[in-house]
């Protein structure tokens, strides 16, 4: 069905608004986790997630609409919506401590692969077998990555395993989240899905926050304060946002149209990080020609599945005969079988 004008408007804004938003946060977590020297990603990451629910807890809490179906969605969607905000907090984290030892710009390149992941997992758990276009496609897309990755790996092993891990995680995440945001207790949008995930992904990373790097954070804090409170606070309000807009993005674009957005990220984050933060420049020319191969594949992976003839729908079953036209069988003993009005 045709999308109405309103339809179009909001659409458009919530893909600028995507773009604006990642873009923003991603550099912005570059800079302070790598540049800066502010290395408490896990600190950070749990923060996003429980200033997210309590930001949208008065509208959550004070709106009859949303405060009526607490128990119901609770009751019906606790599992999912468990399993989401662990994948999600979990991804987001590794994604950002990644960003603590290896430049944006290629741990962009290793998230172009997620067609790849998410190709396997639908082998794997829906028997879906892609065709030999989509095939060719995604082995190009896993030979760009690994010329792009293979420099980087002298040096950023531990950047390029929590980047494919954040990679995965996400894959199973947005098929999970695309399901649930129509599940048993009714479609959830945005803010439910944000404010439901929030405190349970909070829960989560907080032990290991707290093993790994309360030492790092209480010195941030004492030695740079206005540096370390001030970027927690402004990338928590970037974040509650983004969050939001990540979550409708599922609900308002189809998958393809979700990926093909993803490429278009990755392309402009390539290019604000070369400007920005002064990435690309130590890159060799294998190093350009497998992003160059990772992100043309890419593209060439999302038409074909945008213009792929969709399946046929199953035949609806026949109607039995009415209960007047089956047959009979007269008296025993007869041996014939007679038609009812003939």
């Amino acid at each position: 069905m045709a999308m109405t004008s309103k339809e179009l408007v909001f659409a458009i804004f919530i893909i600028t608004m995507y773009l604006v938003l990642n873009c923003a946060l991603n550099l912005l977590n570059r800079w302070a986790l790598g540049l800066y020297g502010l290395r408490f990603p896990l600190v950070m990451t749990a923060s996003h997630m429980i200033f997210g629910a309590c930001a949208l807890s008065p509208l959550m809490i004070l709106n009859e609409s949303y405060s009526s179906r607490h128990a119901h969605v609770i009751q019906n969607d606790w599992k999912g919506l468990s399993i989401i905000a662990v994948m999600n907090g979990f991804q987001i984290a590794c994604n950002n401590a990644s960003l603590t030892v290896m430049e944006l710009s290629m741990n962009q390149v290793i998230r172009a692969a997620i067609p790849v992941l998410v190709a396997l997992i639908a082998i794997c758990v829906e028997s879906k077998v892609p065709s030999k276009a989509e095939v060719a496609c995604l082995a190009v897309i896993s030979i760009g990555v690994m010329l792009a990755v293979w420099e980087e790996s002298k040096n950023a092993v531990l950047g390029i395993v929590l980047t494919v891990v954040s990679s995965v995680m996400q894959s199973v995440q947005m098929s999970v989240t695309g399901r649930l945001m129509s599940g048993k207790s009714g479609k959830l949008n945005s803010f439910q899905m944000t404010f439901y995930t929030g405190p349970i992904a909070f829960a989560t990373l907080l032990p290991f926050a707290f093993i790994t790097e309360f030492n790092i954070f209480v010195e941030s804090v004492t030695n740079k304060p206005i540096a370390s409170l001030g970027f927690l606070l402004g990338s928590c309000c970037v974040a509650v946002v983004y969050n939001v807009v990540l979550f409708q993005s599922v609900g308002t674009l189809s998958s393809v149209g979700t990926a093909i957005l993803g490429n278009v990220k990755i392309v402009l984050l390539l290019f604000l990080s070369s400007l920005i933060l002064g990435e690309l420049t130590g890159w060799s020319a294998n190093q350009f020609l497998g992003c160059v191969l990772t992100f043309a594949s890419a593209g060439a992976y999302s038409y074909i599945k945008a213009t792929a003839p969709k399946p046929a729908p199953a035949p609806a079953p026949e109607p039995a005969p009415a209960p007047s036209q089956q047959p009979r069988l007269e008296g025993p003993g007869h041996g014939y079988i007679k038609q009812e009005g003939v």
